[in-house]
């Protein structure tokens, strides 16, 4: 097996929906409405064409031994299955209109802090998701950090993230790569990470 991270492509948004959607569902149980994200009906569109954000997958490559006819001995070469996505993020450039409100807005002292500090381009991460099955390889981590990178291609200053409390493992996750809490509620925690 190899993993790839890649560029979103038109033809992937089925399949990130879905893993995005699954890990919604999961979080938020029968409160859980997937009509409200309307921002992944259309995910090429809505954010890499509408607001130039950089849309990454986690590709699954499977390579299977297969057997010859003639004899029972494995044969060397492998056939390669077709590539199968397992995660995704965003990093999209701020500021951005969210059309459908399924985003939060940074809190405006974050922003004010960051423009004192001479930080004036930023960008947000958000909709990092993980296939259920996959969880618990290091992927959430290698897509952050892959992320991390291509801010810093594209010049950013601050990467912002928010996330809740009570969802554990992200808060650990952004901890671990280095995020500092920009400021916490009872509710919501809103890291940053300086580029």
């Amino acid at each position: 097996m190899s993993i790839v991270i890649r560029d979103l492509k038109r033809g992937d948004q089925d399949q990130v929906r879905k893993i995005v959607l699954e890990g919604l569902a999961e979080r938020w149980g029968q409160e859980f409405d997937p009509s409200y994200n309307k921002d992944l009906d259309d995910i090429y569109g809505y954010y890499v064409d509408r607001h130039h954000a950089t849309v990454a997958v986690i590709e699954e490559h499977q390579q299977l031994q297969y057997q010859q006819q003639e004899s029972v001995a494995i044969n060397d070469e492998q056939q390669t299955h077709s590539p199968m996505i397992i995660g995704c993020g965003v990093l999209l450039p701020l500021p951005a209109e969210d059309v459908y409100g399924t985003w939060c807005a940074e809190p405006e002292s974050i922003r004010k802090k960051a423009n004192s500090a001479g930080l004036t381009k930023l960008c947000r991460m958000m909709r990092l998701s993980v296939s259920a099955d996959r969880r618990g390889q290091g992927l959430a981590k290698k897509m952050i950090r892959h992320l991390i990178e291509k801010a810093r291609e594209r010049q950013f200053d601050l990467i912002l993230v928010e996330t809740e409390v009570l969802w554990t493992s992200a808060v650990q996750i952004y901890k671990s790569e280095g995020f500092s809490v920009a400021e916490a509620d009872e509710e919501n925690i809103h890291y940053t990470y300086r580029l």
